[in-house]
């Protein structure tokens, strides 16, 4: 957080990532952002926001869809009223909707590439933001229903291989809206269970492919929100060895030359794998999920949206942690993939405001 290499000059699209990545790493391990770096943080996103809506990747670029994700989970991270204020709710939804295609995907920029991150990308802006409509959503989970593969997990757009990423981008977009009924779950859960390797322990991105510590959250993650949707327990169990993937981020994941963590031995350190790796090693540390006894099943209504990502909650006595005490790290939303207390702050905030549309 205090200034980067030149060597850093090749993300300069991804400019709001390199701050989500450091804050949420921060966050994560429990320390307190300051004042000084909140307020740097908070003017450096802002800079990237464009007057016609959303965010772009750095300055004088085109918004973007994975941009403007960084950047509005940066400012949950910042915090406070003056960021959440900051952020142009209606010419986001105004920009959000050019984007939107009568496939129910989304452009990730004008003419730009469309796949599931698109659609991950703005159903957690729109949530957080309290501007979901019936407009925005209409053929989404069709689309990501169209997805999923012969394997069982899902690829970027419809007949591509599945892998990791996209399949944690189609789970998250589907429980947003509530509609993970929509994929063969039990294909899905034997494609997931697959990526977890026997002897690292970590996961892999997909079929035939070598273990990485950011899937660590990209497939770790998938388990929390497949759990939810097969109304699975914490007695249940996630349907992945925990302890595993814990050693593996712990004993090979991190460089013990510069800190961080990487993508595997011999590799060195990132932002990147450093916040999912920690996202991952969160989920596996902490049962994080929902009871499926008082899950609410509504999906009509607005406000039905922050009552269901919110009810997502720790179950302590599930926990179980690999190692010393301080191995432990802060609990996670698997959907959103930040801690709970900034994103019930942020909920909080945008769900006093008046929505765009009364329901669904």
């Amino acid at each position: 957080m205090h200034g980067l290499s030149s060597g850093f000059s090749v993300l300069d699209a991804s400019q709001p990532w390199l701050a989500f990545w450091s804050l949420n790493s921060l966050d994560i391990m429990g320390r307190k952002i300051d004042s000084a770096t909140r307020t740097r943080a908070l003017q450096t996103v802002l800079r990237f926001q464009d007057p016609r809506g959303g965010f772009c990747g750095g300055q004088h670029q085109l918004p973007h869809l994975a941009g403007t994700y960084a950047s509005v989970m940066a400012l949950v991270l910042v915090g406070g009223d003056d960021a959440f204020a900051s952020i142009n709710r209606e010419r986001m939804y105004e920009w959000l909707m050019t984007m939107k295609r009568e496939d129910g995907a989304f452009a990730v920029h004008e003419g730009g590439e469309v796949d599931v991150r698109g659609v991950y990308c703005v159903l957690v802006v729109a949530s957080l933001l309290n501007i979901m409509t019936a407009e925005l959503v209409s053929g989404v989970a069709e689309f990501v229903a169209r997805c999923q593969t012969c394997e069982g997990g899902l690829g970027p757009y419809p007949g591509v291989e599945a892998h990791g990423g996209y399949t944690l981008c189609a789970l998250a977009a589907l429980e947003i809206i509530g509609s993970t009924h929509v994929l063969d779950l039990k294909r899905l859960a034997r494609w997931m269970s697959a990526r977890q390797m026997a002897f690292e322990g970590g996961f892999s991105g997909r079929t035939n492919k070598l273990v990485d510590g950011c899937y660590s959250y990209w497939v770790g993650g998938a388990f929390s929100i497949l759990q939810r949707a097969l109304s699975r327990t914490p007695q249940d169990d996630l349907l992945y060895e925990r302890r595993a993937l814990q050693r593996y981020v712990l004993a090979c994941c991190q460089d013990t030359r510069i800190g961080g963590l990487r993508d595997k031995p011999g590799k060195s350190a990132d932002l990147y794998h450093t916040m999912y790796g920690l996202l991952g090693l969160s989920l596996a540390q902490h049962y994080v999920g929902v009871d499926p006894q008082t899950r609410i099943s509504d999906t009509t209504s607005v406000y039905s949206v922050p009552a269901r990502m919110m009810q997502w909650d720790v179950v302590t006595s599930a926990a179980d942690v690999v190692g010393v005490s301080s191995n432990v790290v802060k609990p996670v939303h698997p959907v959103y993939g930040v801690s709970l207390v900034p994103l019930a702050k942020c909920i909080k905030y945008f769900y006093a405001l008046p929505p765009l549309a009364p329901s669904l």
